[in-house]
């Protein structure tokens, strides 16, 4: 078995092919608020361990982060650490990446060459910025471990200014702990190495603590601000703002089998997973189900998902049985409803997602839904209808029926929820109703905002 004492590379810039002897020279440990101890402080989400056999959960530990590594995807299942203002310094930017020769025997050494003209960028989960207390503090974020393929969109557009804002918040005298990390693998891997797996989402969690005496989390508490991103790794979303991809932790825990926050006490535990930053009025009575997104542009000219889908969200506080329930759409004007069957059961602050007719266009497969139908929805404008019945509808403006759980009424729809309908939509946006999709007013023109297709499972 090789030597996993750590080393830290030299910071200069290195020749494209790096030997381990170029790499590593031995440097002191630095960092003025940097620990090992800091890293982890809400617990080891997935179990990882040091053990140099676990090849799906093989735990690093640096004194800037901490990280899960899969040796099976080529990068982290998800690194986390503790951001001060003092870990934001001038040291500047390394001008290399470095491979992690510190891996046990047996795992595949990611280079970044792996990723030249794959057309992914070197995706830092702990970024640069925030390891600019020192150079040698800074160099340590450059090794491969720490590296994921996200598209340029994603990291350089909404990936990125939310780091900046977390840097933001870290500055103004709050201390941040993060974890961050991949989801939805579909087995498609970076091109030509093939070393290192594309992930369908990316995501992160902020929690964001308030300056005191004492460790961070001694002043977590049930107030305690929780910001929950999951971004789709897709082209196209560079100038989105990152507010659009906010979810809970209890979607991340449903989307990676990961369990966030087990060194708090349950209680508070509980509740922070299950928020959602910016959601700004109270909770809907228990087993309160909406229409959260819309999308009937589906494989049209310009689309980048191949079908139409409608997407569902328990915005209440108990689990909700769906196989009584269908969704149902008719045209704009029309009296005639499709209706596709509802199975399963959907949990509180999870999404449910209903796909729909594919068109000849598009390159994305929607995420795996949890129920298919077939009905080919107008891209611009239509009526979609949550329903306690599988029974299809019969008027035009069903608004009001003991039969409706939640309406949307889009584009030119002669019926709608409140005083109008939600925008009109295209093949590159859908309706997203606000608040990660838990703000309803009973008025699907103030409720839903057109923006970047973004299904949610």
């Amino acid at each position: 078995m090789k030597s996993t004492t750590q080393k830290f590379p030299t910071r200069k810039l290195l020749p494209f092919v790096i030997s381990a002897s170029a790499l590593f020279s031995t440097i002191p440990q630095a960092g003025a608020a940097i620990g090992t101890s800091l890293q982890m402080q809400l617990g080891n989400a997935s179990g990882a361990t040091v053990d140099p056999n676990n090849h799906s959960h093989y735990l690093i530990q640096r004194t800037v982060e901490s990280i899960d590594f899969s040796d099976s995807f080529g990068e982290p299942n998800w690194t986390s650490w503790d951001l001060t203002s003092s870990d934001i310094g001038t040291s500047g930017r390394s001008t290399t990446f470095f491979t992690d020769t510190t891996l046990p025997a047996g795992f595949y050494e990611v280079k970044t060459g792996d990723y030249t003209n794959s057309g992914f960028d070197r995706g830092h989960m702990c970024p640069s910025y925030d390891r600019t207390d020192n150079t040698t503090d800074n160099d340590l974020v450059f090794y491969m471990s720490n590296i994921i393929p996200q598209t340029p969109d994603n990291n350089q557009g909404v990936w990125q200014n939310f780091e900046s804002y977390c840097q933001t918040l870290a500055q103004s005298g709050n201390e941040l702990l993060l974890t961050c990390g991949p989801s939805s693998f579909n087995g498609s891997r970076i091109q030509p190495s093939g070393k290192v797996s594309i992930p369908g989402y990316t995501w992160k969690i902020a929690v964001v603590v308030p300056s005191g005496s004492g460790s961070a989390l001694s002043r977590i508490t049930t107030s305690t601000r929780v910001i929950a991103l999951k971004i789709p790794n897709i082209a196209g979303i560079r100038s989105t703002p990152w507010t659009n991809y906010i979810t809970s932790a209890n979607q991340i825990q449903a989307d990676t089998g990961f369990t966030f926050f087990t060194t708090l006490p349950s209680s508070v535990a509980t509740v922070l997973r299950a928020k959602v930053d910016g959601q700004t009025t109270p909770p809907p009575p228990t087993g309160s189900v909406v229409i959260s997104q819309v999308y009937g542009g589906g494989g049209n000219s310009g689309a980048s998902y191949k079908n139409d889908f409608i997407e569902l969200y328990n915005a209440g506080s108990t689990t909700v049985n769906l196989s009584t329930y269908a969704v149902q759409y008719a045209s704009s004007t029309g009296t005639s409803w499709q209706v596709t069957p509802l199975t399963g059961s959907i949990l509180p602050g999870h999404y449910y997602l209903v796909q729909e007719a594919a068109g000849t266009g598009g390159t994305l497969n929607l995420p795996t839904p949890e129920a298919t139908g077939t009905i080919s929805m107008a891209a611009g404008s239509g009526k979609v209808a949550l329903t306690k019945t599988q029974t299809a509808l019969t008027v035009g403006n069903p608004v009001g029926s003991s039969a409706v759980v939640d309406f949307v009424g889009y584009g030119a729809a002669d019926a709608f929820e409140g005083s109008g309908a939600a925008p009109t939509i295209s093949a590159t946006a859908s309706d997203l109703r606000a608040g990660a999709g838990a703000t309803d007013t009973n008025n699907n023109s103030s409720d839903f905002s057109a923006g970047t297709v973004n299904p949610r499972n």
